[in-house]
């Protein structure tokens, strides 16, 4: 089965309607508890929903409070609200990222295993982005055991097997894209999945989402056991195209 490939930029500008004829994935913020005045209202989030075809993906990003784990009034105002979004816009992805602070010790582990009882995964897809002292290796270990996907630069790290997989590609130098060698090594990482999710946050993102969509969907007939690996010599850096040789 080929590969369902989901890409989006690193937010939206303009309207909905225009940035789904060029990408098919869009992050949700604004669940942050002193600022969520700033979140899309529900009444957005239904036209949101209505503006997309049925294929169109949301993702759900928690407020930080709910990646600090740690039980206050903030945290269960973003979770509900979280929550609500991902059910008015229909979102199969709910994206927690963790700080630094959340490190691989029993009480975190612990305790964000006790936030995932309170997310209904029925019809939702967690995904997981630790920062801080987790080594990739452990974090993938420790998100199978969660039962949720464990966000990855495929540019670097290995993406863990499994049927979905959600990549970030971060801008690098703030005005630089990714290169086509460099985003053929991406599709060779993520392989074959029956789900990719993609966040491209550069500048070159539409190109770029053009040219990894078809390479994924290349790529997919690959099969390999156990962790997909990235196709580059060791200590070979990713290649980098400037701005100016990018379409408009």
């Amino acid at each position: 089965m080929a590969t369902r490939v989901h890409i989006g930029s690193k937010e939206l500008r303009g309207e909905l309607a225009a940035y789904a004829k060029r990408f098919d994935l869009l992050e949700v913020r604004g669940m942050d508890a002193p600022n969520l005045r700033l979140a899309p209202s529900a009444a957005t989030l239904r036209r949101w929903r209505k503006a997309v075809p049925p294929q169109f993906e949301f993702a759900v990003v928690a407020g930080p409070n709910v990646g600090k784990l740690k039980p206050t009034a903030e945290l269960e105002t973003e979770l509900a609200s979280m929550l609500e979004a991902a059910t008015t816009l229909e979102a199969r992805l709910l994206v927690i990222p963790t700080p630094p602070d959340v490190t691989p010790s029993k009480l975190w582990r612990d305790r964000f295993a006790k936030l995932l009882d309170r997310v209904p995964r029925d019809a939702s897809t967690v995904v997981w982005e630790p920062s801080g002292l987790w080594e990739h290796e452990d974090a993938a270990v420790q998100a199978k055991k969660w039962g949720v996907v464990l966000s990855v630069d495929p540019s670097r790290d290995i993406v863990p097997v499994g049927p979905v997989a959600f990549a970030r590609l971060r801008a690098l130098g703030g005005t630089r894209a990714y290169s086509t060698a460099a985003l053929e090594r991406v599709a060779a990482a993520i392989g074959e999945r029956r789900d990719a999710y993609v966040v491209i946050e550069t500048q070159g993102a539409l190109k770029e989402a053009k040219t990894l969509r078809r390479l994924i969907r290349a790529a997919g007939s690959r099969k390999s056991g156990g962790l997909t690996r990235l196709v580059r010599p060791r200590g070979a850096p990713l290649e980098f195209e400037d701005d100016d040789e990018q379409d408009e």
